[in-house]
């Protein structure tokens, strides 16, 4: 097993000793604009130009939540790339390439990313990075990364409008939720006999581009509509909106941690109402957190879990001592194309860049190669069930 990297992280907004995450909202404005502030004042001190020589070992960055609620998605995310790396040096042991990943816990959290971001574009040898993992956080690190000519590939960041903030430096290895929204909708409505659904989010960038597709994609079948914003703990006001709105399935947009707490007041309340979410909440914390409240509940993902996509491999990943889970998948292949890219020569960020815009990565999940915009093409977005305790796949929701 590789060396523990070094992690960074806001320590003022998290209790080492406890664990404990102590995250701010996600979506509020004010917090948004303190941290774009803090980054964009604070790269004039530390960005390089995106010339910046190595002196020593390339390194291979990843963000995303590392430690807080959410938690458990960046580290399998993280386990992803550890194990691209391994395999890479494996077979390239001359490879002038840390065999530690550049650890960057941004907490999925904007006002934490903002402040954090120009640290890790100062970083000379961090060539490339894997993430950052939400779109939040994205929003406010890709036009820092993009100063620094750093580029990225996004395992799992969802929202639309990201290439405007990253433009040539941006890359995403799924689909965005102009594609997840609609297909979202389509699986609730397979399931769901004369589907009225009722629509809550979390606030959260993420949650409020994948609702309204859904919302667009529903039109006459819905039956409400609540914001619940990141931190609520008690959903009684929109359990008594839901079930006076009649609904008979509800999609739920934002994260597992908060989802989990939601569905099982739901069941708590006595509703048998339909669950369904997209990717934030494809889990196996949402399964551990909600427990027998989880059953049943139907979720998408543009993205294919690492034990399908490759048994044989998963079997190896474990063996080495880290689990797949959710984006695991995606954020190996990622890895790997940063890695092809070094191989064949390159060894600065502009020309690592050069060749993940105009090359093609065959991978496990799908073959990655971006169009102008950095955005990926022919991917399905699957669904699954959670059934006895476990999340099964679907399959693809087609037309």
């Amino acid at each position: 097993m590789l060396t523990p990297a070094i992690t960074l992280s806001a320590s003022l907004s998290r209790d080492t000793r406890t664990g404990k995450a102590l995250h701010m909202k996600k979506n509020r404005v004010l917090a948004v604009v303190a941290a774009v502030a803090i980054a964009t004042s604070s790269f004039v001190a530390f960005a390089p130009s995106a010339s910046a020589a190595c002196s020593g070992k390339l390194k291979i960055a990843y963000q995303g939540p590392l430690t807080g609620p959410e938690a458990a998605l960046g580290i399998n995310e993280l386990n992803g790339v550890k194990f691209a790396l391994k395999k890479f040096l494996d077979t390239n042991k001359s490879a002038n390439v840390d065999p530690v990943v550049y650890e960057v816990d941004d907490q999925g959290d904007p006002a934490v990313a903002g402040p954090i971001a120009p640290k890790v574009a100062a970083e000379e040898c961090v060539v490339a990075l894997v993430g950052p993992a939400y779109s939040g956080a994205s929003k406010v690190s890709l036009p820092i990364y993009l100063s620094a000519g750093l580029p990225i590939i996004t395992p799992s960041a969802t929202n639309p409008t990201l290439p405007t903030f990253g433009k040539t430096i941006f890359h995403r290895a799924v689909l965005t939720d102009d594609y997840q929204g609609p297909a979202a909708a389509r699986l609730i409505t397979s399931h769901v006999k004369n589907a009225a659904v009722f629509l809550v989010n979390d606030a959260s960038d993420y949650a409020v581009g994948l609702q309204k597709t859904v919302d667009i994609t529903l039109a006459g079948r819905v039956a409400g509509k609540d914001v619940t914003p990141t931190g609520t703990t008690d959903f009684s006001a929109t359990i008594a909106k839901i079930k006076k709105s009649k609904a008979n399935a509800v999609f739920y947009s934002g994260y597992f941690s908060q989802a989990a707490v939601f569905v099982k007041q739901l069941r708590d309340s006595g509703s048998k109402i339909v669950f369904a979410s997209g990717d934030g909440t494809l889990d196996n914390q949402f399964v551990k957190l909600a427990r027998k409240a989880a059953e049943g509940a139907l979720l998408t993902a543009p993205a294919i879990p690492f034990e399908t996509a490759s048994p044989k491999l998963a079997a190896e990943m474990v063996k080495a001592g880290w689990t797949p889970g959710v984006y695991t998948t995606e954020s190996f292949d990622a890895a790997n194309f940063f890695l092809e890219a070094i191989k064949a020569g390159n060894t600065d960020r502009a020309s690592i860049n050069k060749y993940v815009s105009t090359k093609s990565s065959k991978g496990l999940s799908k073959t990655l190669k971006f169009d102008a915009d950095g955005e990926v093409s022919g991917a399905d977005v699957n669904g699954f069930v959670i059934k006895n305790g476990k999340i099964v796949l679907l399959g693809a929701i087609k037309a």
